[in-house]
């Protein structure tokens, strides 16, 4: 045994500290897995540290029940990073790092593990790749891969490029110069969403052929999403594509990190641990003194004042990589100065039977899935509202029900008013079902394809569905932001925009930057291979900014006035901020638990002068209070920096804790919604 007798182990269990076992048999190393008794159970572990000594009676000290040692241990780095992660985020070492290794590898072994093991390490089936033609890099792309071949050391890249401008073509060659130097380096490229994942590997498998690439999302099986983790871990793969889940991956010669569309929000995590994918990238990269680059036609506010404060280096992209290729033209149509067609202007439909004539596509941009977002009663005004939910439910006119987007309740639609028994129920507004109704009634002989959570439910639809636009089965594109994202469609001409309205008129702070996002991302899928292309977006409100700024491309223009404007309210990016949330049966009860939470930082806000710059605000409902049947509230707390936000954080939290409440509740760093 090692002079070491002890073992530190972490346990994935909310609020559990790091607890000491004796060690057992075998030589156990840090980073080793372990079966640990903890109380009547046996709890799966995960060796943090080693010691000789203890502080507690010896004989009281129990021992780990099995070593797992049949990997290499997790690195040094990793366990560092986990444990910044869980500090940061406010849960326990075990909490994150056990939780965020793949399923077998945090379950205890069963009499099958050695014969399962093997099995993840046979060697990966040989991929058929469509070989992609090397393209010239213009200036600009040039320009920035240079930049980061010349970079040594710890460095934030923000590859801000518009639309079509080659950011995929930049990041390979960026890749290439990393491999040059280091042919051992290992290479970790996230990407926001499942369906980009399958595109995005076919061009990294046709750029390096002599590379073994994986990727990891929540698309792939538990043993399929092992495999990949585990020849990441033992260095028998060079290059991770992944969604959020993968910035945990085990990468031990892990040289540079890329972040795809950077903006996006399924970065953030809307449960359990809610670590936001892209500040850990960049945390990681820095911990390991490596480049990461954040690419993005328009990047977060977050990452813009990072660069404006000179944190970030840009890298800019102005120019489309295809040189024949033009930014589309936009034009903004309100819909009370013409005349309307089932709610879409005679000019939108003028401009779509034209491309269709020419045997070009279009794609028509809503981002509201579903028939009509409520149901309503023309006698007495009965609206579907969900029995569970303080929100309305859906109208799904291919499955007649009524489906609540937040629960899942479902309903059978109503043949007459539940009120007054009155027969005259009428959708009110429209969604991309409807949207595609009344797009096959003006264009009856059109190819006409609907794209969105729903009808890309089954497993590989969204692939294939997007297969058939690259292959140009599909005359008009019908969709949600699934269809804005990193497509690189040949044959759009003409991108229509309905309904943006909603998200410019909403009062969640961020509804504009977000709608910025949107427009420019799915004008980007148009004109990309030298057509002309126009974007045509139908709204009440076209002398706003956000489209002057979109019109000339300009996203500079539009995110410097927003800080700014941020700067003026002190708020975020230049206020830190955690959002304390929590739920019951009663709201009541859920804001008396705030109470009591605010109660506990006052006392600590006291107690200690550091904290006279920490902002603690009353408990408030939240604007969707009530969710299957769960009310909610939120307590906002805000400080100056992120420094002392979790300096504050780190001794409020256990008093939280404390607390014992059956009310169930959340923290949240860096919220995106407050």
């Amino acid at each position: 045994m090692s002079k070491e007798h002890y073992v530190q182990v972490a346990l994935d269990v909310p609020a559990l500290p790091i607890l000491t076992y004796k060690a057992g048999e075998g030589e156990p190393r840090v980073g080793d897995r372990c079966v640990v008794p903890l109380g009547a159970r046996r709890e799966l572990g995960l060796i943090v540290g080693m010691t000789s000594h203890i502080d507690i009676d010896e004989k009281k000290c129990k021992s780990y029940l099995r070593l797992i040692n049949e990997i290499e241990p997790l690195s040094t780095h990793w366990l560092k990073f986990t444990k910044f992660a869980a500090d940061y985020y406010q849960h326990t070492w075990g909490e994150v790092a056990l939780a965020n290794l793949p399923q077998f590898f945090r379950s205890k072994p069963g009499p099958r593990y050695a014969m399962s093991l093997a099995k993840l390490r046979e060697p990966f089936k040989a991929v058929k790749v469509k070989q992609v033609p090397e393209l010239t890099l213009n200036d600009e792309q040039a320009r920035a891969v240079e930049v980061l071949k010349k970079h040594s050391g710890f460095g934030a890249f923000v590859l801000h490029g518009v639309t079509g401008s080659g950011k995929t073509e930049v990041y390979l060659r960026m890749m290439e110069s990393v491999f040059k130097d280091k042919p051992q380096a290992q290479i970790l490229f996230l990407v926001p969403e499942i369906n980009l994942t399958p595109q995005l590997e076919g061009r990294v498998r046709s750029h390096f052929p002599d590379k073994a690439v994986v990727t990891m999302h929540s698309g792939l099986s538990q043993g399929q999403r092992a495999k990949a983790w585990l020849a990441m871990h033992e260095k028998r793969a060079q290059i991770l594509i992944g969604t959020r889940m993968a910035i945990f991956a085990s990468i031990p010669e892990l040289s540079l990190v890329l972040v795809d569309e950077e903006h996006d929000l399924s970065y953030k995590a809307g449960d359990g641990i809610r670590y936001s994918a892209r500040d850990l990238a960049v945390k990681r990269a820095q911990m390991l003194a490596i480049p990461v680059v954040l690419g993005s036609a328009t990047p977060s506010l977050e990452t813009w004042a990072n660069v404006r404060v000179g944190h970030y280096n840009l890298l800019t992209l102005t120019k489309r990589a295809v040189q024949t290729a033009v930014m589309p033209q936009l034009r903004v149509i309100d819909p009370r100065h013409c005349s309307l067609i089932k709610g879409i202007s005679t000019e939108i439909v003028e401009a779509v039977s034209d491309r269709l004539s020419r045997g070009e596509q279009c794609i028509i941009f809503l981002n509201r899935r579903g028939y009509a977002p409520v149901i309503t009663c023309t006698s007495c005004g009965w609206l579907s509202k969900c029995p569970h939910c303080s929100t309305y439910a859906v109208y799904h006119k291919d499955r007649a029900r009524l489906i609540c987007h937040h629960c899942g309740w479902s309903h059978a639609v109503y043949s007459r008013c539940p009120d007054c028994g009155n027969v005259d129920l009428i959708p009110m507004g429209a969604g991309t079902q409807r949207i595609e109704e009344t797009i096959a009634h003006l264009w009856p002989e059109a190819r006409i394809l609907r794209i969105d959570r729903d009808s890309t439910q089954r497993k590989d639809a969204a692939e294939k569905a997007f297969a058939s636009v690259h292959a140009g089965e599909v005359d008009i594109l019908v969709g949600t932001q699934m269809v804005a994202k990193g497509h690189d469609f040949q044959n759009v001409t003409l991108v229509v925009v309905l309904n943006i309205d909603a998200q410019l008129v909403s009062a969640n702070p961020r509804g504009e930057e977000r709608a910025f996002a949107n427009l420019m991302q799915v004008a980007g899928r148009a004109g990309r291979a030298g057509s002309r292309a126009e974007i045509l977006v139908q709204s009440r409100f076209g002398d706003k900014l956000i489209f002057r700024a979109l019109a000339a491309q300009d996203y500079c223009l539009f995110a410097d006035r927003l800080l700014q404007e941020r700067k003026d309210e002190y708020a975020a990016p230049f206020v830190s901020q955690a959002l304390l949330t929590a739920d019951a049966t009663d709201i009541d009860k859920a804001l008396e638990f705030l109470r009591l939470a605010v109660q506990q930082a006052e006392i600590i806000r006291n107690r200690y002068e550091d904290f006279a710059h920490v902002t603690v605000y009353d408990p408030i409902p939240m604007a969707l209070m009530r969710v299957a049947d769960r009310e909610r509230a939120q307590l906002l707390v805000e400080a100056d920096t992120k420094a002392r936000l979790n300096r504050f954080l780190r001794l409020w939290y256990p008093a939280v804790v404390s607390l014992k409440s059956a009310v169930r509740w959340t923290m949240d760093v860096d919220p995106v919604d407050v």
